[in-house]
């Protein structure tokens, strides 16, 4: 057995406990929309390592499209902020991501209230993907959410949609590259409608603030993103251009031009924007490129998956989202258009 085997072994058995939350996190917030989903199965969603850091930010990860939170997280990103001290979790939200968004987001919203009520901290999340359209929803649409925030920060987010969302960029990727037995004709996933730069998801996300309340953004790119299109400009940017001081949109090759990545890495393995996503839930304010550590960075090698251990904190990586690490039967929800949009986002 591998060095990398054993250590996600040691991870599946140690990530088994779920947070604690109260009936009260996940029911009805004055003024705000009632969550849908069930509260046994937003705490189900929801794995955290023991709250034993008080100096430091818990940390939400929000996962991508097509992989749940412990197969996005527990190889990389968890097990380093754990060994640097931080608390940390994970809500994985149901299929894969496949479903409407608007019910995914749910997931985020009940998360980040209750790792609030369970430590009184304000929450630092990193979402790849999909999993930064989640919080952006939840923060965008409930005043608890957007309270509980102190930093945010988006790998490769598609914030104004993206140009390959549609049946004839994703159709060979889900049915043959996927080996999706599904037949065409039959529609796409309802998160894929959601995708495209002119849905209503996308419109209503962006109406008004793109970056509402006092949390700090930082927005982290690649040039290679085969998904996330365009780059320029860049619909993974907010208040691009803008001066906004809350705000940092960065293009990883403007950092180090001969920096590689793409969609999948930036969100997983990529040892630049680990860097940087670090550096801003470390700090006041969003990222700051000299200070994570400027041309040093650049200096970096890609992460060797064959040399990773586990960090001599391991004791701590308890509970992060047991119930994914067996893959649950996959409901595609197939659709012919978008879902509509809820009541309280029209």
């Amino acid at each position: 057995m591998t060095v990398t085997s054993r250590a996600l072994l040691l991870i599946g058995v140690m990530f088994l406990t779920g947070c604690g939350s109260s009936s009260e996190v996940a029911g009805a917030f004055e003024g705000e929309p009632r969550l849908a989903v069930s509260q046994q199965t937003l705490d189900a969603a929801l794995n955290c390592t023991p709250f034993e850091n008080p100096d430091k930010p818990p940390v939400l990860m929000v996962h991508g499209t097509f992989v749940t939170g412990t197969e996005e997280y527990t190889l990389f990103y968890a097990p380093q902020l754990v060994a640097l001290g931080y608390d940390v979790c994970i809500v994985t939200y149901p299929n894969r991501g496949l479903g409407d968004m608007q019910v995914s987001a749910e997931y985020v919203v009940h998360a980040l209230r209750s790792i609030h009520a369970d430590t009184g901290r304000k929450v630092a999340i990193i979402g790849h993907s999909q999993g930064a359209l989640m919080p952006r929803w939840a923060i965008r649409f409930f005043a608890s959410a957007r309270n509980a925030v102190s930093d945010y920060v988006a790998l490769a987010g598609p914030h104004h949609g993206t140009l390959v969302a549609g049946p004839v960029q994703l159709g060979p990727l889900l049915f043959d590259d996927l080996g999706l037995s599904v037949l065409p004709g039959l529609g796409l996933p309802e998160a894929l409608y959601q995708f495209l730069p002119d849905s209503q998801f996308i419109s209503a996300l962006n109406a008004g603030d793109e970056t509402p309340g006092d949390i700090a953004y930082t927005n982290l790119y690649t040039r290679f993103d085969e998904l996330v299109q365009p780059v320029n400009p860049p619909t993974a940017a907010l208040d691009f251009e803008q001066g906004n001081p809350r705000v940092g949109n960065f293009l990883l090759q403007d950092l180090c031009p001969a920096h590689i990545a793409e969609h999948v890495t930036i969100g997983t393995t990529d040892t630049l924007a680990f860097a940087m996503a670090l550096d801003a839930i470390s700090h006041p304010g969003p990222a700051d490129f000299e200070r994570a550590g400027g041309q040093s960075l650049c200096a970096l090698l890609p992460l060797d998956l064959a040399s990773l251990v586990m960090p001599l904190r391991a004791s701590n990586l308890l509970s992060l989202v047991a119930s994914t690490v067996r893959d649950p039967m996959l409901n595609l929800s197939l659709a012919a258009e978008e879902p509509p949009l809820r009541d309280y986002a029209q």
